[in-house]
């Protein structure tokens, strides 16, 4: 299959959501296999990032990481560059470290410092505080963070503006009573 480059069908997208699909995949076959042995494995994740902008796979993100939160699977990030504020809530779902690393040169440091140690040993050991995680949705319409918001109580996709159907699995919504009442005073005073 061959893909132009130039045209305008072209996306790139983060492939990084389904690396982390397979990894969990992965943990959960390998528990199979142990627990017919009687032994038991505690998985974790770490995912090195340099950059992402996952507002568009926001559903298949957060998706990942309850499957890992009900797995018990920790997922650790180490940031590069820039920060992301939706890795940093499947840390804080998952109960791992989010770092961003302030210097490059010191990466092996953080890497053997932080991310190494077992969970056990984490409690004991001087760790880099953890700033909160920043719990915006982003919106299914323009993929935008959003702090208010309206929700889809069938699918619940987050929307920034109300449309009476859902664009995602097409249900039908009655308008809120003030929303109707503002309009027939608006029709009123116009009329």
């Amino acid at each position: 299959m061959i893909v132009d480059a130039s045209s305008d069908d072209f996306h790139s997208e983060s492939l990084l959501v389904g690396g982390l699909a397979k990894a969990l995949c992965h943990i959960n076959r390998t528990e199979k296999e142990l627990s017919a042995n009687g032994e038991k494995v505690n998985g974790r994740v770490l995912t090195i990032a340099a950059c992402l902008e996952g507002a568009s796979q926001y559903m298949n993100f957060m998706n990942v990481f309850f499957s890992a939160q009900k797995k018990g699977v920790i997922i650790d990030v180490c940031m590069l560059d820039k920060d992301s504020g939706l890795l940093q809530q499947g840390c804080d779902i998952t109960g791992g470290i989010y770092l961003k690393v302030p210097q490059a040169a010191g990466l092996v440091q953080y890497l053997l410092m932080v991310f190494l140690p077992d969970v056990s040993l984490r409690e004991k050991l001087n760790l880099p505080t953890a700033l909160p995680a920043d719990y915006r949705a982003a919106c299914f319409c323009h993929r935008n963070l959003i702090e208010i918001g309206y929700v889809c109580s069938v699918c619940l996709s987050v929307f920034c503006t109300f449309s009476p159907i859902c664009s995602t699995c097409e249900s039908t919504f009655k308008l809120p009573d003030t929303l109707t009442m503002m309009a027939k005073k608006k029709k009123q005073r116009l009329g």
